[in-house]
Parts: structure tokens; C-alpha cells; sequence
């Protein structure tokens, strides 16, 4: 199989193509991330640390490597007074918790963790599952529970708490979503809110996304608003660590294994998504509909950037793609909730038994 030979992105992807040194559009189009610089943040904590309330910050906790990664920069470098924020999104592996926990142990930092008492992600990641006709998985679904209710209660706790600054762990040299979205508006256009009406499981959907919103509310938002959360609230800053400073994938990594003890779930070939059991489904789909696992997206980014080896990049992907469906029906009878002939259907999924039309 062809792939390019700056990043690793394979043949099989959707709207790719390749000059004539075998280099494909996504790196050609790729840009070096333009930074704030470090001086910008420092004056921002310094103005944070002259309010002198209970906490200086928020810092969302997934218990992934970047944002275990700003909780210690928070902590060690600017001596901030930190609540951590984790949304409990019901996929949360043992090894995970264990890595929050230990981090906020060591660090000297609250914790609080919040989750929904009618386990509503779990039933939204089902019907999102169910939602899309002719037996295609719709892995851009699959996080929206989540995203609602981690930047929900991250913004909700910061109100409830006076705590003038968030401070995400979110970064450009790991951003996909712009590609991921222009992939599938190729394959698959959206449905018309007719369709959709028409559709029993993505009426189950927003019936679930409707009773996550009333058990999380989001201050100043009606109920039936169904946009993206929007931080209201003029004496809350929010700022993103690596918009100020470099993402050094190999500095983050050895600073978190060996001054907090943190370690990526057993059976994970990457340190990378490793704070969700769902994501494993997230890159079967992918594989499935691309030819390559959501990662693939991901390491366009850290080639081109310096911070991977296409290599390195290469044989993580080659052992994900030999490992694809490992514990994937036991996620989906379990957790997710499906019938053995209904996980079947899901796992024997192939690209032709959908329509882009």
C-alpha cells in the first residue's frame, strides 16, 4: 500500500493525493503552529495570582498525558492554586483514575470528578452508533457526550468556584478535527433534518444530549440550545498552555512518567488517547472507512512538527491496525450496551455497505 513518505498517511484515505516526491496534500498544507510565547502566559498567571482567591485556576483532567502535563506545569512552575475538573464520561479506564488520582496526590491538588447519574454518554455513544442508515459507524459521534459534559462542568465549576482561569491542555500539534471533518463530508454529506426526524435512534439522541443538559446546565443557555458550550462569564479567562509554549511530545512524556509515576493503560501501543476505553472503537471506524486509525490524522502533525520519527509513527500504527478489534466486543455487549448479534453486525462492518449518497 502507498503511503506518503513525509507523514505515513495511506492511499486508501479519503481525498488524498501525492506530488511528485510522493508527499501528500495534508503535509503540503500543513503549517508550523504560531506561538504566544512564554512571556504572554507569565503575564497572565501573574494577574491571576493578585486576585488571591481559593483557586487560581481550573485545570480540565482527563488523565491523558497532556493534560497530566499542564497540571504539573501549574503546579511545579507557577505555583498555582489548582482545582482539577475531570468528567467522568462512564469509558474511563482503571489505569486512568489511577493516574489522576496519583498526579493530584503528588502535585497537592483538589480533585473533583463528576459523572452522570443516569450514565447518559454511555447511551448517547449508542445511539450515535444506531443513528447512521446502512450499517456505517459515524466515529465523529461518538465524543459528543463527552465534549458537552467535560467543557460543561469545567465551565460550571470555574463559576461555582471564582476561579478566574482555565487552563486546557489541548494543542495544535495534536488537533484533527478539521481533517477528520473534511473527510467525512466526502464520504458521507449530512442528512436533511428530515432524515433525521425519520430516524428513531437519533431521536433516542438528542433525547439523551436533552437530559445531559438538564442534569449539567450550562450557566446563561437555554435548555434547548443545542450549540457548543460558550464560556459567558467576563471574570473567567480561558487560554490553551500550548498556544504560549512548544508541545514537546518526549518532554511531556518523560516528565509525567518519571516525576508522576504516570503510565498508559496496559495492551496501549501509544501513550497518546489512552484515557478512554472507547477510543479502541474510534479507531476500528477508522480503519474501517479510511484504512488507517485516528492516529494517522494525528501524526501528520507530529512528523511535520519534529516530534515524531515517521518510523516510530509506522510501527505504532502497523501494531493498532494487528490488534483492531481487540476487546471491542466485550466493550460493545458491555459497556455500550449492544445485543451479540448487534456487536456481529457492528465488527463484520465493511466501507461498501455505505453510501456517500
Amino acid at each position: 500500500m502507498k503511503r506518503c513518505s513525509r507523514c505515513i498517511m495511506p492511499e486508501t484515505m479519503i481525498g488524498i493525493s501525492f506530488d511528485k516526491d510522493g508527499v501528500c496534500n495534508f503535509c503540503r498544507d500543513w503549517q508550523k503552529p504560531q506561538l504566544l510565547g512564554e512571556q504572554a502566559l507569565e503575564e497572565i498567571i501573574s494577574s491571576i495570582k493578585k486576585k488571591n482567591n481559593k483557586y487560581d485556576c481550573i485545570v480540565p483532567l482527563s488523565g491523558g498525558r497532556d493534560s497530566t502535563f499542564v497540571l504539573y506545569i501549574a503546579r511545579k512552575k507557577f505555583d498555582l492554586k489548582v482545582l482539577a475538573v475531570n468528567y467522568d464520561n462512564e469509558f474511563s479506564n482503571e489505569q486512568t483514575v489511577k493516574n489522576m488520582k496519583t498526579a493530584c496526590e503528588l502535585l497537592n491538588a483538589d480533585l473533583i470528578s463528576i459523572r452522570s447519574k443516569r450514565n447518559v454518554a454511555s447511551k448517547m455513544v449508542r445511539d450515535a452508533i444506531r443513528m447512521s442508515a446502512l450499517k456505517s459507524l459515524p466515529p465523529n459521534s461518538f465524543c459528543r457526550a463527552c465534549s458537552y459534559g467535560f467543557q460543561t462542568n469545567v465551565y460550571r465549576m470555574a463559576k461555582q468556584h471564582k476561579a478566574p482561569l482555565i487552563l486546557w491542555g489541548s494543542s495544535s500539534a495534536e488537533k484533527t478535527l478539521h481533517l477528520t471533518k473534511e473527510a467525512f463530508k466526502i464520504l458521507r454529506p449530512p442528512k436533511t433534518r428530515l432524515q433525521k426526524l425519520c430516524n428513531l435512534a437519533n431521536l433516542s439522541l438528542e433525547y439523551h444530549a436533552l437530559l445531559q443538559r438538564l442534569e449539567f446546565p450550562m450557566p446563561g443557555r437555554a435548555i434547548l440550545d443545542r450549540g457548543k458550550p460558550v464560556l459567558k462569564e467576563k471574570d473567567i479567562r480561558e487560554i490553551k498552555l500550548f498556544d504560549y509554549i512548544p508541545w514537546d511530545r518526549r518532554k511531556i512524556k518523560d516528565t509525567i512518567i518519571n516525576e508522576l509515576g504516570w503510565r498508559k493503560p496496559q495492551g496501549n501501543v501509544s501513550t497518546w488517547r489512552g484515557d478512554c476505553s472507547l477510543y479502541p472503537l474510534i479507531s476500528f471506524s477508522y480503519f474501517k472507512l479510511f484504512g488507517c486509525t485516528k492516529h494517522c490524522f494525528g501524526y501528520i502533525n507530529m512528523i511535520n512538527s519534529g516530534n515524531m520519527e515517521r518510523e516510530e509513527a509506522l510501527y505504532q500504527e502497523k501494531a493498532m491496525i494487528a490488534n483492531i478489534t481487540h476487546g471491542l466486543r466485550e466493550l460493545l455487549e458491555g459497556k455500550i450496551g449492544f445485543s451479540k448479534k448487534e456487536a456481529t453486525r457492528i465488527l463484520s462492518f465493511q466501507k461498501n455497505e455505505q453510501t456517500t449518497g
